[in-house]
């Protein structure tokens, strides 16, 4: 191959490239928590307040981002309504769950969404290992 101008540059792009490409990546690993942090709301339910940003939804003046921590057997019972629109999803373990008329098992990865004013949620970890429920809480005021 003859080297000129372009075949020189390809070349450099090819070798700068193959170190990405030959790269392992690795997911981040959710927070571990102790059995003491944050809050207790029920036995063996703990909340730790993850953070909280103004809104650029309309309609919503802030964003709090929680976990709820589930120790084996923890158990937060069926309450009041939802005060606000919030998206779930679990980061470690699984959990039963009864959201408004669905009851299903929520494992790592899995998502939901729960409306203000309408849904009412339970949730148990049956499990053997602790269960973190994440929360974003969208807020209107």
């Amino acid at each position: 191959m003859k080297m000129n101008r372009r075949n020189a540059l390809a070349l450099a792009a090819t070798s700068m490239a193959a170190p990405l490409m030959a790269a392992k990546f690795s997911p981040v690993a959710a927070k571990t928590y102790g059995p003491t942090e944050g809050k207790e709301i029920f036995p063996g339910v703990r909340l730790v307040e993850r953070g909280t940003r103004d809104s650029h939804i309309k309609g919503y003046k802030k964003i709090v981002m929680e976990d709820v921590i589930y120790q084996p057997k923890g158990t937060s019972p069926l309450g009041d309504v939802m005060t606000d629109d919030m998206v779930c999803t679990v980061t470690e373990g699984e959990l039963e769950v009864t959201a408004g008329d669905m009851k299903f098992t929520a494992k790592e990865g899995d998502v939901w969404s729960c409306g203000k004013g309408s849904t009412k949620e339970a949730a148990t970890n049956n499990g053997t290992v602790v269960a973190v429920m994440r929360v974003i809480n969208l807020k209107i005021a």
